[in-house]
């Protein structure tokens, strides 16, 4: 039989006794924050669980807040867009009339002239629209700055015919072709925004070269930029591999041999084709395609190149310039086809802004549902059930009131008791 003495009942009753202490002070504190984990040494399965749960729901909260954005960026291009449409369906107007033989008198001319030039400037202003952000709307990546703050350049001249005065004879963009890009799901990304060289486009563009390059071969290895898609030139390859490399970069480009060994460049959808030499390459220049002056886009075609298709207002300006001289023919053929194409490719651009804020709202949806998800998942993982934690602690009290009852009914008095 083992000899039990005092101190081993003081030993136990106090160990007893802290521990119920130690449990009661766990779930008062549970309690009183509403968690079942407040240090990882709780529950070290359960708070990894919850570090992840909480940084899901931050990337969530981050793809809510991109789509937001994205929205609004949208709702910017697609209000502008409709601005830019409804002058389209006013030029169409007056090209239709002007093909009935309307604008027949020196007054209805320059009156037409007025009104089409009226058009041309706010077309520009359109085409200069800034954000919220104060960043161009259709400029790319670029922000503009003091001394060219719009992507679009206007250049006027003083015009007689028509009594016109100084009027626009052109535009050039000046921007870039950056794709502002947003993530707006896990692994899902979407362009916010439209380069102006593609939505104020009108045709496709063909770049004809007019240098005879049968017996070029590339000196070194190179990469060129063909609308910011890199293509990688081998040393030795010649005019029939470039072409073919080209044709094979998925680009809304096609590449061809002309009759005289010269390369032709045409898109397949209407925009302003982009070219560059990166960095100190000159496959383009020996081609001559790129201006060896003015290396760097935009407007770095080498001036020897011969330039089909219009932005849409080339085509407006011409539009104007053949009313004023009376063509009805020209204006009846001709130009209301470009008007037509241009029409056809501002729908098609306000076409995708619709379908991508359709894509938007429905991935804002979809998180709105994962949110949801992982909140009921963490508060599962971290909340406790308050009626069953009372009575887990109502519980601990009796048992602690039932030790020291105990335990002082245990304690052997001792020569003081029996003097008292």
């Amino acid at each position: 039989m083992n000899r039990i003495t005092n101190q081993m009942i003081n030993n136990t009753l106090s160990f007893n006794l802290q521990r119920h202490q130690t449990d009661m002070d766990r779930i008062e504190n549970s309690l009183a924050t509403g968690k079942n984990v407040n240090i990882p040494s709780d529950n070290p399965i359960a708070t990894t669980n919850q570090m992840l749960y909480r940084t899901r729901l931050t990337e969530v909260d981050q793809y809510l807040a991109n789509s937001a954005e994205s929205k609004s960026r949208l709702d910017e291009v697609d209000t502008t867009l409709q601005s830019a449409l409804r002058i389209f369906q006013r030029l169409r107007v007056l090209t239709v009339q002007g093909a009935h033989g309307i604008y027949t008198s020196f007054e209805l001319k320059e009156a037409v002239a007025t009104e089409i030039n009226q058009f041309l400037e706010e077309l520009v202003s359109i085409a200069n629209t800034k954000g919220a952000t104060g960043r161009s709307v259709f400029g790319g990546y670029k922000t503009g700055t003091e001394d060219q703050p719009n992507p679009f350049v206007p250049i006027y001249q003083t015009l007689t015919a028509g009594n016109q005065g100084d009027a626009m004879i052109g535009v050039e963009y000046r921007g870039d072709i950056g794709a502002m890009r947003r993530e707006v799901s896990k692994g899902e990304y979407m362009d916010v925004n439209i380069p102006g060289n593609k939505v104020f486009w009108a045709t496709n563009q063909i770049l004809t070269t007019n240098k005879d390059v049968a017996d070029y071969s590339a000196p070194a290895n190179q990469i060129i930029k063909i609308d910011d898609r890199e293509i990688n030139i081998s040393a030795g390859d010649n005019l029939d591999i470039i072409i073919d490399k080209i044709n094979n970069a998925g680009l809304s480009v096609r590449a061809s041999k002309g009759p005289r060994n010269n390369l032709i460049l045409e898109t397949t959808t209407p925009h302003q084709i982009w070219l560059e030499d990166a960095g100190s390459g000159t496959v383009l220049k020996d081609l001559g395609l790129v201006n060896s002056s003015f290396p760097q886009p935009p407007n770095n075609v080498d001036p020897t190149v011969s330039i089909g298709g219009m932005s849409i207002f080339e085509m407006v300006i011409q539009l104007r310039d053949d009313l004023v001289r009376g063509d009805q023919e020209l204006v009846g053929g001709r130009d209301l086809g470009l008007i037509d194409m241009g029409l056809e490719n501002l729908l098609k651009n306000i076409a995708a802004v619709g379908a991508k804020e359709n894509r938007i709202d429905e991935l804002a949806r979809r998180s709105e549902y994962d949110k949801g998800n992982v909140l009921a998942m963490l508060s599962k993982s971290e909340g406790i059930d308050y009626a069953e934690t009372i009575m887990n602690f109502k519980w601990l009290e009796s048992v602690h009131r039932y030790a020291l009852a105990v335990g002082a009914r245990s304690i052997m008095p001792t020569l003081m008791d029996f003097l008292k």
